[in-house]
């Protein structure tokens, strides 16, 4: 295996406007863990509707959302097959604006009541952990 010292042959020069730019048109990234319920009925499953957003407690405005990892769009289902199972995913939002200082996740779905996580406190890393239960 040959070994090179990159130092000699790369040369990185960051772009302070890309910088900049980067932290103002960011992500919001939820990182969810959802767990079935310790009160399991057969048949339980999980899916996202694309129609989610976050929205700002302060105002009418909505994110909405990018894209969703480790988890199926609906209609498709990811099922469940016991009591104690869990699924991670993440879904990925435009960047929360600084005004907002508690935020909401709200997932609008056809004829049911969707998941909704109500007083989210804003950071400025742009990313959350969440857990579903």
């Amino acid at each position: 295996m040959i070994q090179y010292d990159t130092e000699k042959y790369v040369s990185i020069e960051v772009d302070n406007d890309l910088l900049e730019l980067t932290e103002e048109e960011g992500y919001t990234y939820l990182h969810c863990t959802y767990y079935t319920s310790p009160k399991y009925i057969a048949g339980w499953w999980i899916n996202i509707w694309k129609t989610s957003y976050l929205t700002s407690n302060a105002s009418t405005d909505k994110l909405e959302l990018i894209q969703a990892i480790g988890i199926p769009y609906a209609p498709d289902r990811l099922n469940l097959k016991r009591k104690g199972d869990f699924v991670k995913f993440t879904l990925i939002f435009p960047a929360v604006p600084k005004d907002w200082t508690l935020f909401n996740f709200v997932e609008v779905c056809a004829g049911t009541d969707g998941l909704s996580i109500s007083n989210i406190s804003r950071n400025n890393t742009g990313v959350y952990k969440v857990r579903i239960q």
